[in-house]
């Protein structure tokens, strides 16, 4: 598993009224991103400080998630608008199969090539990252490569002073289990695809009221031919949020959303109306929240499937405590699809799910980043069972040279299932460097 790099620029829109604000405004923003190559997460922290309305285009429930990646390493931005990083590193992993017995260790070796991007004008705003990654196991019967690419672009336009068109999008293909985002698989699958663009307008109507639109579309794809047929998908995500500053910290919010799940073969599709109320707040430049809680009704459209109501909640934090160090934390509760066994009879699971993150830098050189994401599922089959996964990880970093730096890493991963063959504990550690030109 990758590291993330720090906060990266929001998609924000702010709408001024007068030039002080908006410098005043600009200042407030913290950068944040997600990615991880069928892997997409993108929480888009939230919050107005100014006397106008500010309107945050925040992901959906379903990509909700705080997913560390590999940082781009220590590099400088040259005369061109992107700067690169080439890192490697070799490790040993003590279960490459996820398996609860019969547990194979190989040594292994990571190569990436991180290209980011920034371009920004008055009015145009475009973020990219693009991770081209393999993983080669040593001693790993069958298929001895791991992809793990990712793209990842978030983009804003302000068509006018009152009307912002947003578009982020995150794909990822890869071969390792992701435990930070909802809907991707915790154990070894072989490749699978995860993709998420949303598509968002918002406009503001007064000087406090505000709406924002929003689509976004997420992808399941798996090279398993049985998992392709079970869980090969499309999942549709219409929003519409109501948004009204109380003060010029505080917009409460009213949202409704309505999600279509669309299978590629397994007769198992399904629609949710949600009804959501929560609050965006900055009460810091430095401090952002927000937070959304409400209700899912989900009805199932195969034959003999049911409907279910239950609660959902959502929340993140972001908190910059100093310059370059930071903390992110979210929270969801909801339902998701089932990843396990057939799904020609709607199955489901409740799912809550946590995760935090710190990045802490210590002097001018040395950084440590430290991730721990934690999940619980009450799986509804057939047979009902429970399922609790943990991931822990942490890497620490130093830079030799402006443009070279060295890092050490290690991750365990735990699931503890009623279902025996869903269980097993990972452990890997890493050593190596990267180069930033």
């Amino acid at each position: 598993m990758l590291i993330t790099r720090g906060p990266q620029p929001e998609s924000l829109a702010k709408f001024p009224s007068r030039k002080s604000e908006t410098r005043f405004a600009r200042k407030a923003l913290t950068r944040f991103c997600s990615p991880v190559r069928f892997v997409a997460a993108a929480i888009l922290l939230s919050g107005s400080w100014s006397s106008a309305q500010n309107l945050t285009l925040t992901s959906p429930a379903p990509i909700n998630s705080v997913k560390p990646r590999a940082p781009i390493g220590e590099g400088f931005f040259t005369n061109l608008p992107f700067k690169t990083s080439l890192s490697t590193d070799i490790g040993y992993d003590d279960n490459v199969f996820t398996s609860q017995t019969n547990r194979i260790g190989s040594t292994y070796n990571d190569v990436s090539l991180d290209v980011g991007s920034h371009i920004a004008g008055q009015r145009t705003r475009l973020d990219g990252d693009l991770l081209l990654g393999l993983t080669y196991y040593w001693n790993r019967p069958g298929q001895s490569v791991d992809p793990n690419i990712a793209l990842n672009l978030t983009a804003s336009h302000q068509l006018t002073p009152r009307l912002v068109l947003n578009l982020s999008s995150s794909l990822a293909f890869q071969g390792q289990p992701t435990f930070a985002v909802a809907g991707a698989p915790t154990k070894n699958v072989g490749d699978y695809f995860f993709g998420s663009s949303q598509l968002a307008l918002g406009y503001e109507w007064t000087h406090r009221f505000s709406t924002v639109t929003s689509y976004n579309l997420s992808t399941y794809f798996y090279d398993n031919s049985i998992d392709a047929a079970q869980q090969n998908r499309l999942e549709h995500l219409i929003g519409q949020q109501l948004r009204y500053m109380l003060y010029p910290t505080v917009t409460a919010v009213g949202e409704y959303r309505f999600g279509y799940i669309s299978y590629e073969t397994a007769n198992t599709d399904s629609y949710s109306h949600f009804l959501l109320a929560g609050a965006d707040s900055t009460l810091s430049p430095r401090l952002s929240s927000t937070f959304r809680g409400g209700v899912e009704f989900r009805t199932n459209l195969q034959p003999g499937g049911n409907q279910t109501a239950f609660p959902y909640f959502e929340s993140t934090l972001f908190y910059e405590y100093r310059p370059g160090r930071f903390l992110q934390w979210y929270n969801r509760l909801g339902l998701e699809q089932s990843d396990i066994g057939s799904t020609q009879n709607g199955q489901y699971k409740e799912v809550y799910r946590t995760g935090i993150r710190v990045d802490h830098k210590l002097g001018q050189k040395a950084k440590i980043s430290a991730s721990v994401y934690y999940s619980y599922s009450q799986y509804r089959q057939p047979f009902s069972f429970s399922e609790n996964a943990i991931d822990v990880n942490a890497t620490a970093s130093y830079q030799i040279y402006r443009s070279l730096s060295l890092q050490v890493g290690y991750i365990f991963s735990r699931v503890s299932s009623k279902l025996p063959s869903q269980s097993y504990y990972r452990n890997r550690i890493s050593l190596g460097g990267a180069l930033a030109f």
